[in-house]
Parts: C-alpha cells; sequence; structure tokens
C-alpha cells in the first residue's frame, strides 16, 4: 500500500559510459536533467515522464509504425 511506481525515459544520457560516443545533442539528456525529472515525477506521482519531451514526439512515430514495416527498419 502506498507504493507508486514511475517509468523514466531519458533517451541518451551524458555519462563517462557514453562519452565519446556520436550522441545526437537535441536527444541527449545531462544527468542532472534526468535527476530533476525523476524528483518531480515522484512529488508529483506522475506515471510516465519523458526526460526531454522531443522523445515523446520519437516514440509516437515509431509506434505508428506498423510492426512487420518496423522489424525490417535499421534502427
Amino acid at each position: 500500500t502506498g507504493i507508486h511506481v514511475a517509468t523514466i525515459k531519458p533517451g541518451f544520457v551524458q555519462t563517462r559510459m557514453t562519452e565519446g560516443l556520436d550522441l545526437p545533442g537535441a536527444l541527449t539528456a545531462r544527468p542532472e536533467r534526468v535527476g530533476r525529472a525523476v524528483r518531480q515525477a515522484v512529488a508529483q506521482r506522475k506515471d510516465v515522464v519523458y526526460v526531454l519531451p522531443i522523445w515523446r514526439l520519437v516514440m509516437l512515430i515509431i509506434r505508428a509504425i506498423p510492426e512487420p514495416i518496423f522489424k525490417r527498419l535499421d534502427l
């Protein structure tokens, strides 16, 4: 009772692990921003949080692609 689960969708995160990778700037979050998003999700009891709003659009487009076509894509 009283448990809340939040799904945080950060996309790419600029960390030591991703250092040296050619990540798209507009799709890459800084760790501080991810932390703020987590804190806000907990405080507001949000279920799903996209750290960068652009990921909501990206995922909307991907979900709209029929599965047989999606499986043939090289993403």
